[in-house]
């Protein structure tokens, strides 16, 4: 049994979102107890008057099988105010940890994005009166609102941009004494040995299906084969 997995941007979007189907056969199998959520699982997440919507009820069954550290990602800034009365790690942009013997520190990794543009759009979706818009809508107002804004689901083609900004931020904590540093948001797989320990995105689920398997000191990029 592994001592930690760790996934992101799965972008569950549905019963009938191939991406969906298939995080959950991979949850079905997956022979761990601790699952470390690195952001973006659900593609437009919210729980219109604290419900979650139902086309997701599947994946948050499932997932309470796992002692899970959740972070946030921007698509689905809400889950942490799902998860937060039984998340093992608080909820916030960084989890510091402990995974297999590592010191780890896990975000979701857009805090790379540096540009005014992003942080003012998802300033304003955290805020409290986008969130009482959504509540106000009901669930099928919602979810049509934030399908609306995520956009339609592409192949995750990274931006050479931001992963190199994150390899170089991998670089630094790696310096600062941190041994494994896991970012995703880029959909870049990588699982990178460096001379201060390990830098993992864990990758995505719309085009690569991988994820990060950790057991004592060592961490390996797998794909999940449906």
């Amino acid at each position: 049994m592994l001592d930690a997995a760790v996934v992101s941007d799965v972008h569950c979007d549905g019963p009938d979102s191939p991406t969906q189907v298939a995080f959950l056969r991979f949850l079905g199998g997956l022979r761990t107890r601790r699952l470390v959520l690195a952001g973006d699982i659900f593609h437009a997440f919210w729980c219109p008057e604290g419900v979650p919507f139902p086309a997701y009820r599947p994946v948050l069954d499932a997932l309470a099988d796992f002692d899970l550290v959740v972070l946030p990602g921007n698509h689905d800034w809400a889950l942490g105010r799902f998860f937060a009365a039984s998340a093992e790690v608080a909820i916030g942009t960084k989890a510091e940890l402990r995974l297999g013997d590592l010191a780890a520190e896990v975000t979701h990794g857009d805090e790379v994005d540096e540009s005014p543009r992003y942080h003012g759009f998802h300033r304003v979706l955290r805020g409290a009166p986008f969130g009482w818009t959504l509540d106000r809508l009901g669930e099928r107002g919602a979810w049509a609102l934030l399908h609306q804004l995520a956009g339609r689901l592409g192949d995750g083609a990274p931006n050479p941009i931001l992963v190199a900004r994150q390899e170089r931020r991998a670089a630094e904590r790696l310096d600062a004494g941190v041994e494994l540093v896991v970012m995703g948001h880029t959909h870049q797989p990588t699982c990178a040995h460096l001379p201060g320990g390990v830098f993992l995105n864990p990758g995505d689920w719309v085009r690569h299906r991988t994820w990060g398997a950790i057991e004592g000191g060592a961490v390996q990029l797998r794909r999940f084969e449906d």
